[in-house]
């Protein structure tokens, strides 16, 4: 989680707000960017609507595109960049052919198991409307106490089968009901106290595609998440709602749990399971993927491992579908880490040291440095 002094802390808190002030920066908002413009195979600069008039940004150096995952594919794709075919079947011209563009959508997906508890629990106790208003006053001013923090974070990563390199499944539980309300009797009656496992899947096989729908730059493009298309992601699924009701099963959490609500504990079989998961499944918000990072563009990269778009000189992706595959779990700071990567890519800096983490390698040189069964990896 982002959280610095009990507030939420995005990127853009962290890192554009503090540099506003800058003389050679420019920020414009309520503004859609339509195309990248260039001489020959040069990015030069963008076109962009504001107000209802188009403008131009020109650039000295390079054009660098963060729209994201669904955003930078498409902005490709209006500006000539992707599958020949595609582009033909908008009247697009192709000005440097990369099929990779908009492929390998990825995403995780999750089910959901509800659990309602024995009794109320200290969330439930907390939300009632004179303590809440308090609370919330004091994470205001202070940073501290109950409305500081939230009803998760709590995670588990397990593997559904012994052979696997790597977690294919994670837990995201959810310690309060996914509805709930402040109340003050008789005013407002409380909500019935439950929490909830998340099950998700994070290795999925399937793979999606974002395309264009017309060549008109406001049209939102298609997106196909494909989600579950590969009976992998299948198994990994029923497999961790499985794995999720024998945690629930066991003493430490049992003692909580009066009732699975759903999909409820008579739905055992895998067709059973597989009709919750067809009703519940959602994304969890981790898209990547759609600018693929690979060395050479004709097996589907779209960008070089500089953050290059293949074929164009002076343009960069940086967002989170550069990633060539997900992550074991959440990417939030995974896309950070490569926007801070990319700073460094652009201004020229060297390679940084060798940094030592916390592993679990009793090995390592760095071992005797930590507390008792800390150790730390070497990583470049």
């Amino acid at each position: 989680m982002t959280i610095r002094n009990g507030r939420r802390c995005s990127a853009a808190t962290a890192y554009l707000r503090p540099a506003l002030a800058r003389p050679n920066l420019t920020v414009t908002v309520g503004a859609m960017v339509t195309r990248v413009l260039f001489e020959g195979t040069r990015a030069v600069g963008v076109d962009y609507v504001k107000d209802g008039k188009v403008l131009t940004a020109w650039a000295d150096t390079e054009v660098i595109l963060s729209g994201g995952v669904i955003n930078s594919p498409q902005l490709l794709m209006l500006s000539g960049i992707g599958d020949p075919e595609q582009l033909a079947a908008h009247g697009i011209g192709t000005r440097i052919p990369l099929r990779g563009v908009g492929r390998n959508l990825q995403d995780h997906v999750s089910t959901i198991l509800m659990y309602q508890r024995r009794e109320p629990g200290p969330f439930h106790r907390m939300m009632r409307a004179d303590r809440i208003a308090l609370e919330l006053g004091k994470a205001y001013a202070f940073g501290k106490g109950f409305a500081a923090d939230v009803p998760g974070g709590i995670v588990g990563f397990l593997k559904s089968r012994a052979e696997l390199a790597l977690p294919d499944v994670q837990f995201l539980l959810t310690a309060a009901p996914l509805g709930a309300w402040p109340y003050f009797k008789p005013f407002k009656q409380p909500f019935t106290d439950a929490f909830a496992c998340r099950v998700v899947i994070i290795q999925p096989e399937s793979r999606g595609t974002v395309t264009l729908a017309s060549a008109d730059p406001m049209a939102a493009p298609v997106i196909r998440q494909n989600f579950l298309a590969a009976e992998a992601d299948w198994r990994s699924l029923r497999a961790g709602i499985r794995m999720a009701r024998e945690v629930m099963a066991q003493g430490p959490m049992a003692r909580f749990v009066a009732q699975e609500t759903a999909p409820g504990l008579a739905r055992t079989t895998d067709a059973e399971i597989d009709a919750h998961i067809r009703a519940t499944s959602i994304t969890v918000h981790h898209p990547a993927g759609t600018c693929r990072m690979g060395t050479a563009p004709d097996d589907g990269a779209v960008v070089d491992p500089q953050l290059r778009v293949h074929g164009a000189e002076g343009l960069r992706v940086v967002d989170a579908a550069v990633m060539p595959d997900l992550i074991c779990g959440n990417i939030n700071a995974p896309v950070l880490m490569i926007a801070e990567r990319a700073a460094d890519l652009i201004r020229g800096m060297p390679t940084l040291a060798p940094a030592e983490i916390p592993t679990n390698d009793p090995t390592n040189s760095a071992y005797n440095r930590l507390q008792p069964n800390n150790t730390v990896v070497t990583v470049g």
